[in-house]
């Protein structure tokens, strides 16, 4: 088969899908990953032969000033209400509505070149299945056009399929109160009407969904559902020296993510405190921390080493325990490594709050469209920007699932003192019972499919559904 795979510019979104890529790759297929074309030498990296989509030099869809910006939160909660939602169906609806629509938003624009040239690939490569990441929307679309099968990938909990289940159920109430029957449509719809397409189900939720969470953490939707074992990947880097060996002491990894800090500054307090905790603690601990993370922080203790990256599937083999910001990734690589894990997460809703900001300074904890550090700085003028939660999207779903299965524990590091979260930790590295939770968790891991075992299914279900 010839297979393509469409990806957000982003190792957070390339990673994820890679072992897939490699299964179909290594049973014989052709596959092409298509993504920014500034994003070529990263897919390259994988082993993976990438599609650029758009001009190499042009900056990254979501850090345009006329990227979409989060909706405010009036907005979000008006629909919240006409959908009946409850508090945890609110705070789907949000990491929906005002957090992904906006990434959903970047690479569906008729008047950008990135949905076109992914279509007009298509059209003249004329794969059998085209497999998209959930913020990657126009691929359905390509597929359409081409005569593919084509599939979602969900690289956490599924918030969009859900939160088209239940605008689905309410059609009528939105109509009533002026509001849209489905955002995703109406972002559609432009591109739609260029190549005659109707937005039904089959383009917003794909022909099947591939899901990569563990047994008993999926949102529940009306899609149909490919389970698959996240293999965990994140780079062929050269293994440091001081990797090769074991550590001489419990090794604890410290890692808070890559995609919030390259948007914001400082790390809501949070770093400093951790690593004041473990100072006095007799573990090592390696922390991938970049500068804007290690913000605030006096002195990195001597039991403490700090580094901007490090592969975490080199990492976690040496480790006892991970302290984790609960992204997708981070929290499923710890599972696939059968290790204990602290998951920091506070008590507080993912609504972000707009405030108006000097783009020039970067307070704590602040978002601007079309601001990368390193990428686009070039901000001049006062603008609306969002004061977001000290926490990760998926960070509460991800320490509930933890906590749950006695595999780990949440850190709330507004709520939690230096010596509560000393304490903590040490119980963590020390407890054998949160060994037995993450070896629970394991098993269910292995118990999944891998990407290998999928292979025939994708293989039949692409029969089934091309055109």
């Amino acid at each position: 088969m010839r297979i393509v795979i469409a990806v957000q510019p982003s190792h957070a979104h390339l990673w994820p899908i890679t072992p897939v890529a490699w299964a179909l790759q290594s049973a014989g297929h052709e596959v092409r990953v298509a993504t920014h074309a500034r994003f070529a030498d990263s897919v390259r990296a994988a082993g993976l032969t990438p599609v650029g989509l758009g001009d190499p030099a042009a900056d990254e869809a979501r850090t345009r000033s006329d990227a979409r910006p989060p909706a405010r939160p009036e907005e979000v909660l008006r629909y919240a209400d006409v959908l009946g939602l409850d508090e945890q169906g609110r705070e789907h609806w949000i990491a929906f509505y005002q957090w992904l629509l906006n990434p959903i938003s970047d690479y569906i624009r008729a008047d950008l070149p990135y949905a076109v040239d992914l279509v007009d690939f298509a059209r003249a490569w004329r794969p059998d299945l085209v497999i998209w990441d959930a913020t990657m929307a126009a691929a359905s679309m390509a597929a359409r056009v081409s005569g593919a099968a084509h599939a979602r990938f969900t690289l956490n909990l599924d918030y969009p399929g859900w939160c088209f289940d239940r605008l689905r159920e309410r059609r009528a109430e939105l109509r009533a109160a002026g509001l849209s029957e489905n955002p995703v449509a109406d972002l559609l719809q432009p591109l739609a009407d260029k190549y005659g397409i109707e937005v039904d189900d089959e383009i917003l939720y794909g022909q099947w969904t591939i899901d990569p969470m563990p047994t008993g953490m999926s949102l529940p939707t009306s899609a149909t559902v490919l389970p698959v074992r996240y293999v965990p990947f994140t780079g062929a880097d050269l293994i440091p020296e001081w990797l090769r060996g074991a550590p001489q002491r419990p090794r604890v990894a410290l890692t808070l993510g890559e995609s919030t800090r390259r948007f914001i500054k400082g790390d809501w307090g949070r770093t400093p405190k951790i690593l004041e905790a473990v100072a006095d603690l007799d573990i090592e601990v390696v922390a991938t921390l970049n500068a804007q993370q290690l913000e605030g922080v006096e002195q990195i203790p001597d039991n403490v080493r700090a580094l901007e990256w490090v592969s975490l599937t080199q990492l976690m083999p040496t480790c006892s325990a991970v302290i984790h910001h609960g992204g997708g990734g981070t929290f499923a690589a710890p599972v696939a490594f059968n290790l204990p894990q602290i998951v920091c997460d506070t008590d507080e809703s993912l609504m972000m709050q707009p405030v108006e900001v000097d783009p020039r300074t970067m307070a704590d904890g602040t978002y601007r469209v079309g601001f990368e550090f390193g990428v686009s700085e070039e901000v001049v003028q006062t603008v609306t920007t969002w004061q977001l939660p000290g926490k990760k999207l998926e960070a509460t779903p991800a320490a509930d699932y933890v906590v749950r299965r006695g595999a780990g524990v949440r850190l709330d590091h507004y709520e939690k003192s230096v010596e509560e979260v000393r304490t903590m930790i040490q119980d963590v590295v020390r407890e054998p019972s949160y060994r037995d939770g993450a070896r629970a968790i394991f098993d269910t891991w292995l118990a999944m499919p891998s990407p290998a075992d999928i292979v025939p299914l994708l293989e039949r279900l692409a029969g089934e559904h091309r055109r």
